[in-house]
Order: C-alpha cells, then structure tokens, then sequence
C-alpha cells in the first residue's frame, strides 16, 4: 500500500515595497498605505496557513519621535478584488526596546490564512499630523 503524499511549500518572504515616505494627511496623523509588491497589491496565500508580518513606522527626521502613547497601526485584508472594501485583521502592538522608545513603531503581527488571494494595508493614526512617515513590511508565508 502506497500512500501519496504532497511535499508543503517552502517557505516565502515577502518584502512590500515601501515608498521613500509617506504623509499623515489628516489632523489627527492618519494614514492609509496599502502594501504592495511591484505593482501588483495581490498575494497568493493559499498554498500556506499563516503568514507572519513584521511592520516598522519612523520618522525620516532625527528631531521626531512616535509616542507609542498614542501612535495606533493595525493590519487590513482585502479578500474580493470586485470590492474596495479593507477589513481590519489586528492591531500591531510596538515592540519597544529600552535604548529606542519613540524612534520607531515596531510590531509583529502572525494570523491564519483566510482567503485564496490577499490585499494587505496598514492603516494608523495617533502619530504626528501631518508628519512625514516612512514605512517598511514584511510578510513570512509558512506552512
């Protein structure tokens, strides 16, 4: 009796290319980024069952800092191409180390894999308004 059995994916980063940086545009220091891979924002999840992802906010200026305070980012989902519609996935709590506190918002996120193919963005608010932002993501797909 033979039993087939499928090898799993290996592994697969994914870097989200930033842009060179990006405004908080609103008074209250919002924005939304959606993440994106060259020019395509799709990525195909199905092959994996969770995808880690490793998200960092700074300010270009040495003279800024993030108060964690009140500095907010979470992750968003599109799983319909046919709808603009962002779902909230979760929040990012920020990694804080003792010596960097307010240099940079830096989280990790890992979810499931919930849908075939998947749009990602970052959405936050509580920074600096109007404040330039730079941002920087990652995503580990894993079996």
């Amino acid at each position: 009796m033979s039993t087939s059995r499928t090898t799993p994916p290996l592994p697969k980063q994914v870097l989200f290319e930033p842009t060179a940086e990006i405004f908080a545009t609103d008074g209250g220091g919002a924005f939304h980024f959606p993440l994106q891979v060259g020019d395509d924002a799709w990525v195909q999840t199905s092959p994996y069952d969770e995808v880690r992802f490793l998200v960092s906010a700074w300010h270009p200026s040495p003279q800024r800092s993030i108060d964690l305070d009140k500095a907010y980012l979470e992750l968003r989902v599109r799983v319909d191409p046919r709808e603009d519609h962002w779902l909230k996935l979760a929040e990012v709590e920020p990694i804080v180390p003792a010596y960097a506190n307010g240099e940079s918002f830096d989280g990790l996120v890992v979810l499931p894999v919930m849908a075939e193919r998947c749009a990602f963005a970052l959405f936050g608010s509580g920074f600096e308004s109007r404040a330039r932002l730079q941002l920087r993501s990652y995503a580990y797909l894993v079996t």
